[in-house]
């Protein structure tokens, strides 16, 4: 009996890609489990939140936490930011022996003033005798793909995006993923598409486009727009994990949001036994924002400090919402290994 395999959405080297969006990279977003989460919707490949090389290198251990991953969760990239090209080549390399990672991506987003500042993630735009240098010695330093992702440039004036990109990929990046904003309007002002249809025609490898993709329809609209090979999505998808199988939130049922997010819970507790309230409480007022809970009742939730207790108070507020706190799982989010 012929099977027939789908065929895959765009190429990173030799890895195949299933899909066309992409949860963006994001500190304190995409972490282990939220990543998992959105890959079972439907994201296409998994980028960790961004490892310190100086940390890592000094060997803190928050930065290897980052690095962890499920098997099923393939492809997978360790993102990398750094200042120092010879340091992010040697952590590169040891990176890939201990954690195995399917790709190295390099950070030249990231626009918090105190990274960009010591002249790493967007900071490196200014410097691309610096960026050729990353991207050639990371490249020989790893046997995986090298991808890329970055801003416009620095600020309106100095828009080197298509500069940059090509030093990339002459010196080894097999993808670059541009966020249409520079340093300087971070979120601001509308993000810029026309520069992703502009990189698209330039390069030879997969563009991937990132800015103001809010809901189904934009992305499927950069998509036509731009050309670009995919989209990653950043902010929306804390509220709408859902977009990876392109739905909008006003099309979840209350009964699979009370779902994900006790599953959400309890793998951040499991993972992070210490402290994965915390972490939680961004995602829990997000999925709750479209159902106007009271005040004194968010507070509560928001508020708690133990895991157990949380739990009952979720269960109950999404009861008063219509949920089933009995029905059937709508979406498994089980993996055929829990090791992480």
């Amino acid at each position: 009996m012929n099977q027939t395999h789908p065929e895959p959405s765009f190429w990173i080297g030799d890895i195949p890609i299933y899909g066309r969006l992409i949860l963006a990279p994001m500190d304190g977003l995409s972490d282990a489990s939220y990543r998992w989460i959105t890959r079972k919707l439907g994201s296409a490949y998994s980028v960790s939140e961004f490892v310190n090389t100086l940390d890592y290198a000094n060997q803190k251990k928050y930065e290897k936490k980052r690095l962890l991953f499920r098997e099923e969760e393939r492809p997978f990239a360790a993102q990398l930011l750094d200042n120092d090209a010879v340091r992010m080549a040697e952590c590169a390399a040891r990176i890939e022996e201990e954690f195995h990672p399917d790709m190295i991506d390099i950070n030249m987003g990231c626009s918090a003033k105190s990274v960009a500042g010591r002249g790493a993630g967007v900071g490196l735009m200014k410097n691309p005798s610096l960026v050729k240098e990353i991207f050639r010695l990371v490249s020989q330093a790893v046997h995986v793909p090298v991808t890329g992702k970055m801003r416009l440039g620095w600020d309106e004036s100095s828009h080197n995006f298509l500069e940059l990109s090509e030093l990339a990929v002459e010196n080894g990046a097999q993808l670059i993923a541009l966020h249409g904003r520079t340093q300087k309007n971070s979120f601001n002002k509308p993000a810029h598409w026309e520069p992703i249809a502009e990189l698209k025609k330039r390069l030879r490898v997969p563009v991937v486009g990132n800015g103001d993709v809010w809901k189904v329809e934009d992305a499927r609209r950069m998509l036509a727009e731009t050309g670009c090979d995919g989209v990653m999505i950043g902010r929306a998808a804390k509220a709408n994990p859902w977009i990876f199988s392109w739905r909008d939130r006003e099309q979840i049922p209350v009964q699979e949001v009370y779902q994900l997010a006790r599953y959400q819970l309890q793998e951040m507790l499991r993972l992070q036994p210490e402290n994965g309230l915390m972490p939680f409480r961004k995602y829990l007022k997000a999925y709750l924002e479209p159902y106007q809970i009271p005040r004194e009742i968010m507070k509560a939730l928001l508020t708690c400090q133990d895991g157990t207790i949380l739990i009952e108070r979720i269960d109950q507020v999404f009861q008063s919402l219509g949920a089933d706190l009995d029905a059937p799982q709508i979406i498994d989010f089980s993996s055929l290994s829990q090791e992480v």
